[in-house]
């Protein structure tokens, strides 16, 4: 059997960029990785189709932040603006490439639930055909929900094409 930590090792990065999707604290990110890793370890010995790992891990990790994200709904929170503008720091690529990415993140996460986790996934480069598995599914409703998501991600970036 593979052991936990080489399944961490592995797909530690995309738990923890879906998690980023979801919730914006840092320390909350860690929570929900956390969470995940305590469902995946329960969850291996159920696990038959060690192929599906991937899709398996992703499903889990959408369910509880989906989770996540209901709850702190029923709290009614309001986090506080994370961005302040900085007049005085000059652009350079790398400063231009994470403030682009920053815009994307938080263009998907503004959209909604069924569109997020298409989205989500689909920037792990999940092929549509494992999205629609992982989400429970048909391929053509992922593949729907995912041009949906591109144009609505499109429209809040500002491209109106």
């Amino acid at each position: 059997m593979v052991e936990l930590r080489e399944i961490v090792e592995v797909h530690a990065a995309m738990v923890r960029r879906i998690a980023t999707v979801y919730e914006r604290d840092t320390d909350r990110v860690d929570d929900l990785a956390q969470d995940v890793w305590i469902a995946v370890w329960q969850g291996l010995p159920r696990l038959n189709n060690r192929a599906s790992l991937k899709s398996y891990i992703a499903r889990i990790t959408q369910n509880i932040c989906v989770t996540h994200v209901r709850r702190a709904l029923l709290r009614q929170t309001y986090p506080l603006s994370d961005t302040l503008p900085d007049p005085a720091a000059p652009l350079d690529e790398t400063t231009a490439q994470a403030m682009r990415l920053t815009r994307l993140i938080d263009a998907v996460r503004s959209l909604p639930e069924n569109l997020k986790a298409v989205a989500s996934l689909y920037l792990e480069d999940m092929p549509v055909k494992d999205i629609a598995l992982t989400l429970a599914i048909s391929e053509s409703n992922a593949s729907v929900r995912l041009h949906r998501a591109k144009a609505a991600i499109k429209l809040s970036l500002g491209d109106p094409s």
